[in-house]
């Protein structure tokens, strides 16, 4: 039995390490350090979400230009949209222009590791540590589908920490003032910002649902939802942040990520997997369930089933409920924080960054999944030139080729309702679609080898295949 010193906030304690009654404290640790490697070296693999591309592009448009005006992005973006995650697009620019793609998969493994990081001291509040790494590995596999290198990154990363003080507000009742800061910080990042100020409404609520705080105290911590989504306001952008997550309502049809979850796929299931064994466990504890954390399960649900790009939040928020229900299997308290986990996590974490480093030199330096032996015959073609695209290959046309203009790529917010229903109607090779290939101008398509498009173009209106590369076949229009 070994004994740790942990130093709380009066005095250090002396505490029995975790050796009786279960593993060896070492045994979790190194099983979360194992799932740190794990989670790291999905960044060594080279770029291949063409939403990266465009993100990329765009923020290199806005460090050009120095400003954030909604800039010219094609002939068709017809629609009026807000610039709702400009900071981490330029910051990963600039990565991009000092280390190239290389550091852009170094900068996703870094917010990787800061989200499993977070995660698991969000849960470590709750529970000790084999529950921890539990909850904490379990909740990386539910967010697996969304882990890309996007701004919504900086989402998952801040909602995590964000629960994080939360839950410890509602054990002390102090508020957590750093948390308006960070709010307006995470709304210059990414359009999901608002989740933050939502969670503590929630638990400001709960804590009075409860009876844990007076009215006094119920308005005092009710100002930091209230001044967060006031600061919002008062980012570079304006005040129309505020509406610009209402305003993508009418295109989410259009985008795969914010339809329903598939329940059949592994991150879903395991998110609801997650929902359903914090339900168990509570309806088998003779202990009442607190408001605060029947209302985080209640959004972590919501979240779950709205679309499958929001399955990642619920996952998040319910991490800590999974942990604590864990716990209570152990049928033991949770150990103390001792004082070497925060130096080993990190240090872990400083290890996986180095590694990370020394890898994508080498494995990263290019894209994957693109058809750049077309680079050449694209480079030729005339500034402005339309291109008729698939819709996964826009964003790399928007990076590779930034003065020729797809059809589509992923900033779907840019277009209108006709222009979307429009692609979806020629992509189907729907009634009217030879019309909306008139209308397009374009002279040249780049689409799935086998697409009912690329058929209909070369059978029914004899365009021609100039060449082949990685599925995807480039056609010209005949002469």
């Amino acid at each position: 039995m070994t004994t740790v010193r942990d130093s709380g906030s009066s005095a250090e304690q002396e505490v029995v390490a975790a050796t009786r009654r279960g593993l060896p404290v070492w045994m979790p640790m190194t099983v979360f350090g194992l799932l740190m490697v794990m989670v790291v070296r999905q960044a060594s693999r080279p770029l291949s979400d063409s939403d990266t591309f465009w993100h990329l592009r765009l923020g290199e448009q806005i460090w050009n230009a120095r400003s954030l005006a909604t800039p010219d992005w094609s002939t068709g973006d017809d629609r009026s949209w807000v610039l709702t995650q400009w900071l981490p697009e330029v910051v990963a620019s600039r990565f991009e222009a000092w280390f190239g793609l290389a550091g852009v998969a170094w900068l996703f493994g870094a917010c990787l590791l800061a989200l499993v990081v977070a995660v698991f001291f969000t849960c470590r509040r709750q529970a000790g540590l084999l529950a921890s790494a539990f909850a904490a590995g379990l909740s990386m596999i539910a967010m697996s589908a969304s882990l890309s290198p996007r701004p919504h990154m900086v989402t998952y990363i801040l909602l995590a920490v964000t629960v994080g003080a939360w839950l410890s507000t509602g054990a002390d009742l102090r508020p957590r003032w750093w948390l308006l800061p960070m709010t307006w910080l995470w709304a210059c990042s990414h359009g999901m910002w608002f989740t933050g100020p939502l969670i503590g409404l929630v638990m400001v609520a709960g804590l009075r649902l409860d009876g844990r705080v007076t009215g006094r105290e119920f308005r005092k911590l009710g100002l930091i939802p209230i001044g967060s989504i006031l600061l919002a306001a008062a980012t570079p952008v304006g005040p129309q942040l505020l509406a610009a997550p209402f305003a993508v309502g009418g295109i989410s049809a259009y985008v795969t990520e914010w339809q329903p979850p598939s329940f059949r796929t592994l991150g879903p299931a395991v998110a609801m997997l997650v929902l359903a064994l914090v339900v168990i466990t509570w309806s088998r504890t003779e202990k009442r369930v607190p408001w605060t954390m029947l209302l985080l399960l209640l959004m972590a649900t919501g979240w779950t089933l709205l679309a499958a790009r929001t399955v990642t939040l619920g996952a998040i928020i319910a991490a800590p409920l999974l942990a604590a229900a864990v716990q209570t299997w152990l049928r033991r308290k949770p150990e103390l924080r001792a004082a070497w986990e925060k130096p080993f996590v990190f240090g872990t974490a400083a290890v996986c960054l180095v590694g990370l480093f020394l890898a994508v030199s080498r494995t990263a330096d290019e894209p994957a999944g693109v058809p750049s032996e077309f680079d050449p015959q694209l480079s030729a073609l005339a500034d402005g030139t339309p291109i008729l695209n698939d819709y996964g290959v826009g964003g790399w046309l928007r990076w590779a080729h930034p003065e020729l203009d797809p059809l589509i790529d992923g900033l779907t917010e840019a277009y209108t309702l006709q222009e979307l229903s429009d692609y979806g109607k020629v992509t189907d090779v729907a009634e009217g679609w030879e019309q909306v290939v008139q209308d397009s101008r374009a002279q040249h398509a780049l689409l799935l080898e086998s697409s009912p498009l690329a058929v209909a173009l070369e059978d029914r209106l004899s365009w021609n295949v100039l060449g082949t590369d990685e599925g995807y076949v480039l056609l010209k229009a005949p002469s």
